[in-house]
Protein backbone atom coordinates (compact mmCIF):
# COMPACT_ATOMS: atom_id res chain seq x y z
CA UNK A 1 0.00 0.00 0.00
CA UNK A 2 1.41 3.66 -0.94
CA UNK A 3 1.24 6.55 1.43
CA UNK A 4 -0.10 9.53 -0.15
CA UNK A 5 1.19 12.73 0.17
CA UNK A 6 -1.05 15.10 -1.28
CA UNK A 7 -4.36 15.06 -3.88
CA UNK A 8 -4.48 17.72 -6.27
CA UNK A 9 -7.52 17.30 -8.41
CA UNK A 10 -7.87 13.70 -9.32
CA UNK A 11 -3.82 13.66 -9.76
CA UNK A 12 -2.36 11.23 -6.57
CA UNK A 13 1.46 12.24 -5.90
CA UNK A 14 2.70 8.94 -3.15
CA UNK A 15 6.06 9.55 -0.72
CA UNK A 16 7.41 6.95 -2.39
CA UNK A 17 7.65 8.95 -5.74
CA UNK A 18 8.86 12.49 -3.87
CA UNK A 19 11.36 9.93 -2.49
CA UNK A 20 12.53 8.89 -5.85
CA UNK A 21 12.68 12.20 -6.94
CA UNK A 22 14.64 13.49 -5.10
CA UNK A 23 17.23 10.89 -5.45
CA UNK A 24 17.49 11.02 -9.06
CA UNK A 25 17.74 15.08 -8.35
CA UNK A 26 20.62 14.76 -6.26
CA UNK A 27 22.13 11.81 -8.78
CA UNK A 28 21.73 14.47 -11.51
CA UNK A 29 23.37 17.19 -9.76
CA UNK A 30 26.37 15.27 -7.99
CA UNK A 31 26.94 13.51 -11.45
CA UNK A 32 27.14 17.28 -12.59
CA UNK A 33 29.39 18.86 -10.05
CA UNK A 34 31.71 15.88 -10.20
CA UNK A 35 31.59 15.80 -14.44
CA UNK A 36 32.19 19.60 -14.51
CA UNK A 37 35.07 19.94 -11.72
CA UNK A 38 37.03 16.87 -13.56
CA UNK A 39 36.57 17.84 -17.02
CA UNK A 40 34.90 20.94 -17.96
CA UNK A 41 32.50 19.79 -20.49
CA UNK A 42 29.32 21.33 -19.80
CA UNK A 43 27.97 19.91 -23.41
CA UNK A 44 28.25 16.35 -22.51
CA UNK A 45 26.53 16.96 -19.06
CA UNK A 46 23.64 18.48 -20.69
CA UNK A 47 23.39 15.59 -23.32
CA UNK A 48 24.11 12.75 -20.98
CA UNK A 49 21.46 13.55 -18.45
CA UNK A 50 18.38 13.54 -20.38
CA UNK A 51 19.59 10.86 -22.88
CA UNK A 52 20.51 8.22 -19.31
CA UNK A 53 16.44 9.50 -17.97
CA UNK A 54 15.01 8.49 -21.56
CA UNK A 55 17.14 4.93 -22.24
CA UNK A 56 17.21 4.06 -18.32
CA UNK A 57 13.45 4.16 -18.25
CA UNK A 58 12.36 2.20 -21.08
CA UNK A 59 15.01 -0.33 -19.68
CA UNK A 60 13.78 -0.46 -16.92
CA UNK A 61 10.41 -0.84 -17.42
CA UNK A 62 11.40 -3.34 -20.19
CA UNK A 63 13.51 -5.51 -17.63
CA UNK A 64 10.39 -4.88 -14.85
CA UNK A 65 7.99 -6.08 -17.38
CA UNK A 66 10.15 -9.00 -18.46
CA UNK A 67 10.33 -10.65 -14.62
CA UNK A 68 6.67 -9.40 -13.83
CA UNK A 69 4.97 -9.57 -17.00
CA UNK A 70 1.73 -10.61 -15.39
CA UNK A 71 1.25 -7.54 -13.89
CA UNK A 72 0.76 -6.08 -17.33
CA UNK A 73 -1.79 -6.50 -20.06
CA UNK A 74 1.30 -6.49 -22.72
CA UNK A 75 4.87 -5.69 -23.52
CA UNK A 76 3.55 -2.63 -25.48
CA UNK A 77 1.15 -1.34 -23.08
CA UNK A 78 4.19 -1.67 -20.67
CA UNK A 79 6.20 0.91 -22.77
CA UNK A 80 3.85 3.27 -23.44
CA UNK A 81 2.32 4.31 -20.22
CA UNK A 82 4.92 5.09 -17.16
CA UNK A 83 2.39 6.65 -15.26
CA UNK A 84 2.04 3.23 -13.59
CA UNK A 85 3.81 0.03 -13.10
CA UNK A 86 7.46 -0.41 -11.37
CA UNK A 87 10.63 -0.05 -12.28
CA UNK A 88 14.18 -2.12 -12.27
CA UNK A 89 17.26 -0.65 -11.16
CA UNK A 90 19.47 -2.75 -13.19
CA UNK A 91 18.15 -0.97 -16.33
CA UNK A 92 19.24 2.68 -14.53
CA UNK A 93 22.81 1.05 -14.69
CA UNK A 94 22.94 0.12 -18.33
CA UNK A 95 21.15 3.12 -19.55
CA UNK A 96 23.71 5.30 -17.98
CA UNK A 97 26.55 2.77 -19.06
CA UNK A 98 25.00 2.95 -22.34
CA UNK A 99 24.83 6.87 -22.32
CA UNK A 100 28.77 6.91 -21.72
CA UNK A 101 29.52 4.48 -24.39
CA UNK A 102 27.06 6.49 -26.86
CA UNK A 103 28.72 9.70 -26.09
CA UNK A 104 32.08 8.13 -26.12
CA UNK A 105 31.43 7.08 -29.83
CA UNK A 106 29.71 10.36 -30.73
CA UNK A 107 33.16 12.25 -29.66
CA UNK A 108 31.27 14.43 -27.25
CA UNK A 109 33.16 12.61 -24.77
CA UNK A 110 36.59 12.00 -24.92
CA UNK A 111 36.78 10.16 -21.73
CA UNK A 112 34.71 7.01 -21.13
CA UNK A 113 36.17 5.74 -17.77
CA UNK A 114 36.32 9.18 -16.58
CA UNK A 115 32.36 9.84 -17.09
CA UNK A 116 32.00 6.07 -15.44
CA UNK A 117 33.31 7.31 -12.25
CA UNK A 118 31.09 9.65 -11.77
CA UNK A 119 28.06 8.38 -12.55
CA UNK A 120 29.17 5.77 -10.00
CA UNK A 121 29.35 7.72 -7.23
CA UNK A 122 26.29 9.87 -8.31
CA UNK A 123 24.53 7.00 -8.92
CA UNK A 124 25.47 5.40 -5.74
CA UNK A 125 23.96 8.24 -3.59
CA UNK A 126 21.39 8.34 -5.44
CA UNK A 127 20.62 4.62 -4.78
CA UNK A 128 21.49 5.31 -0.79
CA UNK A 129 18.68 8.06 -1.06
CA UNK A 130 15.92 6.26 -3.11
CA UNK A 131 15.73 3.37 -1.13
CA UNK A 132 14.21 5.01 1.34
CA UNK A 133 11.14 5.29 -0.37
CA UNK A 134 10.40 1.86 0.58
CA UNK A 135 9.47 3.51 4.21
CA UNK A 136 6.10 4.32 2.18
CA UNK A 137 5.09 1.30 0.86
CA UNK A 138 5.66 -2.54 1.11
CA UNK A 139 8.49 -3.22 -1.07
CA UNK A 140 11.92 -4.50 -0.40
CA UNK A 141 11.57 -6.03 2.88
CA UNK A 142 12.54 -9.85 3.83
CA UNK A 143 11.82 -12.16 6.61
CA UNK A 144 9.67 -11.97 9.78
CA UNK A 145 11.95 -10.80 12.51
CA UNK A 146 11.24 -10.51 16.37
CA UNK A 147 8.83 -8.06 17.67
CA UNK A 148 11.28 -6.40 20.14
CA UNK A 149 13.92 -5.64 16.80
CA UNK A 150 13.48 -2.36 15.24
CA UNK A 151 15.27 -0.06 12.71
CA UNK A 152 18.09 -0.02 10.91
CA UNK A 153 17.45 -4.33 10.64
CA UNK A 154 13.69 -4.64 10.58
CA UNK A 155 10.25 -2.28 10.10
CA UNK A 156 6.63 -2.70 10.30
CA UNK A 157 4.51 -3.79 7.43
CA UNK A 158 0.59 -4.49 6.81
CA UNK A 159 0.22 -7.66 4.93
CA UNK A 160 -2.04 -6.50 1.50
CA UNK A 161 -3.87 -10.42 1.95
CA UNK A 162 -4.22 -10.93 5.50
CA UNK A 163 -4.19 -7.17 6.78
CA UNK A 164 -1.94 -8.22 9.62
CA UNK A 165 1.03 -6.09 10.91
CA UNK A 166 4.61 -7.62 10.54
CA UNK A 167 7.70 -6.98 11.26
CA UNK A 168 9.85 -7.33 8.83
CA UNK A 169 13.71 -7.37 7.20
CA UNK A 170 14.15 -3.67 6.46
CA UNK A 171 16.39 -4.87 3.32
CA UNK A 172 15.67 -1.37 1.89
CA UNK A 173 17.36 0.52 5.26
CA UNK A 174 20.41 -2.14 4.88
CA UNK A 175 21.00 -1.22 0.71
CA UNK A 176 20.61 2.26 1.84
CA UNK A 177 23.17 1.90 5.13
CA UNK A 178 25.58 -0.09 2.88
CA UNK A 179 25.75 1.65 -0.39
CA UNK A 180 25.79 5.07 1.07
CA UNK A 181 28.87 3.71 3.26
CA UNK A 182 30.20 2.55 -0.07
CA UNK A 183 30.21 6.08 -1.89
CA UNK A 184 31.28 7.57 1.34
CA UNK A 185 34.55 5.50 1.18
CA UNK A 186 34.77 5.84 -2.48
CA UNK A 187 34.65 9.68 -1.40
CA UNK A 188 37.56 9.49 0.67
CA UNK A 189 39.94 7.93 -1.42
CA UNK A 190 39.35 10.36 -4.22
CA UNK A 191 39.70 12.96 -1.42
CA UNK A 192 43.16 11.18 -0.07
CA UNK A 193 43.87 10.35 -3.17
CA UNK A 194 43.43 14.14 -4.15
CA UNK A 195 45.69 15.47 -1.36
CA UNK A 196 48.35 13.14 -1.93
CA UNK A 197 48.54 14.19 -5.67
CA UNK A 198 47.82 10.37 -6.99
CA UNK A 199 45.05 10.26 -8.67
CA UNK A 200 42.90 7.15 -9.43
CA UNK A 201 43.07 5.28 -12.60
CA UNK A 202 40.46 6.19 -14.77
CA UNK A 203 37.48 3.51 -14.52
CA UNK A 204 39.16 2.37 -11.15
CA UNK A 205 36.14 3.96 -8.84
CA UNK A 206 33.34 2.90 -10.91
CA UNK A 207 34.90 -0.75 -10.97
CA UNK A 208 35.65 -0.77 -7.24
CA UNK A 209 32.04 0.26 -6.54
CA UNK A 210 30.48 -2.52 -9.15
CA UNK A 211 32.71 -4.81 -7.15
CA UNK A 212 31.15 -3.46 -4.02
CA UNK A 213 27.63 -2.79 -4.37
CA UNK A 214 27.26 -6.11 -6.88
CA UNK A 215 28.61 -8.22 -4.19
CA UNK A 216 26.59 -6.60 -1.51
CA UNK A 217 23.19 -7.15 -3.75
CA UNK A 218 24.05 -10.84 -4.08
CA UNK A 219 23.15 -11.16 0.20
CA UNK A 220 20.86 -8.45 0.17
CA UNK A 221 18.47 -9.20 -2.97
CA UNK A 222 18.42 -12.84 -1.68
CA UNK A 223 16.76 -11.54 1.79
CA UNK A 224 13.48 -10.15 -0.54
CA UNK A 225 10.43 -11.00 -0.58
CA UNK A 226 9.69 -9.38 -4.22
CA UNK A 227 13.14 -10.08 -5.82
CA UNK A 228 13.11 -10.16 -9.55
CA UNK A 229 13.56 -13.72 -11.10
CA UNK A 230 14.24 -15.20 -14.63
CA UNK A 231 11.34 -15.75 -16.23
CA UNK A 232 12.62 -19.58 -17.74
CA UNK A 233 12.54 -20.54 -13.68
CA UNK A 234 11.06 -18.72 -11.65
CA UNK A 235 13.71 -18.90 -8.63
CA UNK A 236 17.40 -17.73 -9.73
CA UNK A 237 17.11 -14.20 -9.08
CA UNK A 238 18.87 -11.47 -11.95
CA UNK A 239 20.28 -9.41 -9.44
CA UNK A 240 22.12 -11.78 -7.85
CA UNK A 241 23.32 -12.90 -10.96
CA UNK A 242 24.23 -9.26 -12.58
CA UNK A 243 25.70 -8.60 -8.89
CA UNK A 244 28.09 -11.74 -9.37
CA UNK A 245 28.74 -11.03 -12.96
CA UNK A 246 29.87 -7.25 -11.75
CA UNK A 247 32.46 -8.44 -9.02
CA UNK A 248 33.65 -10.83 -11.51
CA UNK A 249 34.80 -8.40 -14.22
CA UNK A 250 35.92 -5.83 -11.60
CA UNK A 251 38.49 -8.81 -10.95
CA UNK A 252 39.48 -9.85 -14.22
CA UNK A 253 40.07 -6.07 -15.23
CA UNK A 254 42.27 -5.80 -12.08
CA UNK A 255 43.92 -9.03 -12.21
CA UNK A 256 44.88 -8.27 -16.23
CA UNK A 257 46.40 -5.16 -15.14
CA UNK A 258 48.47 -7.08 -12.41
CA UNK A 259 49.37 -9.35 -14.55
CA UNK A 260 50.44 -7.19 -17.39
CA UNK A 261 52.29 -4.99 -14.88
CA UNK A 262 54.10 -7.52 -12.53
CA UNK A 263 54.13 -10.54 -14.42
CA UNK A 264 51.95 -13.96 -13.51
CA UNK A 265 53.18 -14.99 -10.24
CA UNK A 266 52.29 -18.17 -8.41
CA UNK A 267 50.37 -16.11 -5.29
CA UNK A 268 47.92 -14.96 -8.46
CA UNK A 269 46.81 -17.82 -8.32
CA UNK A 270 45.74 -18.68 -5.12
CA UNK A 271 44.33 -15.21 -5.13
CA UNK A 272 42.13 -16.32 -7.72
CA UNK A 273 41.27 -19.98 -6.32
CA UNK A 274 40.47 -18.11 -2.71
CA UNK A 275 37.92 -15.83 -5.23
CA UNK A 276 36.29 -18.56 -6.55
CA UNK A 277 36.05 -20.50 -3.64
CA UNK A 278 34.65 -17.57 -1.46
CA UNK A 279 32.10 -17.14 -4.45
CA UNK A 280 31.55 -20.97 -4.55
CA UNK A 281 30.69 -20.94 -0.87
CA UNK A 282 28.51 -17.85 -1.02
CA UNK A 283 26.71 -19.42 -3.40
CA UNK A 284 25.92 -22.93 -1.84
CA UNK A 285 24.94 -20.87 0.88
CA UNK A 286 21.82 -19.60 -0.87
CA UNK A 287 20.93 -22.85 -1.71
CA UNK A 288 21.05 -23.44 1.72
CA UNK A 289 19.10 -20.52 2.75
CA UNK A 290 16.28 -21.96 0.23
CA UNK A 291 15.44 -25.06 2.03
CA UNK A 292 16.29 -24.04 5.81
CA UNK A 293 14.67 -20.79 5.97
CA UNK A 294 14.79 -21.64 9.59
CA UNK A 295 18.39 -20.80 9.73
CA UNK A 296 18.59 -17.83 7.81
CA UNK A 297 20.23 -15.94 10.13
CA UNK A 298 23.79 -18.80 9.67
CA UNK A 299 23.06 -18.77 6.03
CA UNK A 300 23.57 -15.26 5.40
CA UNK A 301 26.67 -14.18 8.15
CA UNK A 302 28.25 -16.87 6.48
CA UNK A 303 27.22 -15.63 2.63
CA UNK A 304 28.09 -12.18 3.64
CA UNK A 305 31.26 -12.82 5.05
CA UNK A 306 32.45 -14.56 2.20
CA UNK A 307 31.47 -11.97 -0.27
CA UNK A 308 33.15 -9.09 1.88
CA UNK A 309 36.17 -11.50 1.42
CA UNK A 310 35.89 -11.56 -2.10
CA UNK A 311 35.33 -7.87 -2.47
CA UNK A 312 38.40 -7.22 -0.32
CA UNK A 313 40.63 -9.72 -2.44
CA UNK A 314 39.18 -7.64 -5.57
CA UNK A 315 40.77 -4.76 -3.85
CA UNK A 316 43.95 -6.40 -3.02
CA UNK A 317 44.23 -7.14 -6.97
CA UNK A 318 43.67 -4.00 -7.36
CA UNK A 319 46.30 -2.83 -5.12
CA UNK A 320 49.02 -4.98 -6.28
CA UNK A 321 48.28 -4.00 -10.12
CA UNK A 322 48.85 -0.58 -8.99
CA UNK A 323 52.10 -1.34 -7.01
CA UNK A 324 53.31 -3.52 -9.81
CA UNK A 325 52.14 -0.74 -12.37
CA UNK A 326 54.60 1.83 -10.58
CA UNK A 327 58.06 2.40 -12.42
CA UNK A 328 61.19 2.65 -10.09
CA UNK A 329 62.86 6.36 -10.39
CA UNK A 330 65.47 6.49 -12.72
CA UNK A 331 69.41 7.89 -11.39
CA UNK A 332 68.25 11.05 -12.95
CA UNK A 333 65.58 11.15 -11.03
CA UNK A 334 66.74 10.89 -7.70
CA UNK A 335 69.71 13.25 -8.55
CA UNK A 336 66.92 15.85 -9.57
CA UNK A 337 65.38 15.22 -6.34
CA UNK A 338 68.27 15.79 -4.17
Amino acid sequence: MERIACISGGTFIYWSSVILTLAVAAAVAIFAALYLYKNGNLLAVAIAVPVAAVISAVLARLIHWYCRADSYPSMQSALADYSWGGYALMGVFAGCILTACLLRLLQISKNLPEMLDCMAVAGGFGIAVGRLASFFNSSDRGLIMPDGIGLPFAYPVTNAVSGVVENRLATFMLQAIVTGAIVLGLLIYMVVCGCRKKKPKDGDIFWMFLAAYGGSQIVFDSTRYDSLFMRSNGFISIVQILGAVALVLAVIVFSVRMVKNGGLRFYHFLLWVGFVGLLGVAGYMEYYVQRHGNQALFAYSVMGSCIAAAVILTLVIRYLAIRTGRTPASAEDLANME
